[in-house]
């Protein structure tokens, strides 16, 4: 049976053991978008509809001068992609690369890449919410210290 989960609802299921600087983004055309910090990175709790899902969202941004040359070069983003493989296939959800205005693109045109997971009505808990936000922060903190491992032009 479908339910309506409210922003309360929602906000209450957000542990305060693990989510830090909960705010209420307004605005927007949501029902609610609350972006929050996990791991010191920051995260969007997001419903648009009523009836809709619970979308779950991080952005990584290639904000580095290192990991944009990365992006640029065929053979290290071929290898970056490689690396990331892995985590982006295990994380549930999926996964965008976005250019500089938000739309979705290939990774050589990429300045971020989305993670998003969603919480449908007949499924929404705070173990679904808190796993998946828990599970986007993991992933998102793999791809930065990829991408700030990842050996530089010249290097072996």
């Amino acid at each position: 049976m479908t339910r309506h989960v409210s922003a309360d609802q929602v906000r209450s299921w957000l542990d305060e053991q693990v989510v830090r600087d909960v705010q209420r983004v307004s605005g927007d055309e949501t029902e609610f978008n609350f972006q929050l910090e996990l791991s010191r990175l920051p995260l969007h709790v997001i419903k648009e509809e009523t009836w809709g899902p619970i979308r779950l969202v991080g952005n990584n941004a290639f904000d580095t001068d290192e990991v944009v040359e990365l992006v640029e070069d065929d053979a290290r983003r071929e290898e970056l992609l490689t690396r990331f493989g892995p985590v982006l296939a295990a994380t549930p959800g999926f996964y965008t690369f976005l250019d500089e205005e938000g739309v979705s693109c290939p990774l050589a045109e990429a300045h971020s890449i989305q993670l998003e997971h969603r919480i449908y009505p007949d499924g929404a808990s705070q173990q679904a919410l808190m796993s998946g936000l828990m599970s986007i922060a993991t992933a998102m903190r793999y791809l930065q210290n990829t991408a700030a491992e990842m050996p530089r032009g010249g290097e072996g």
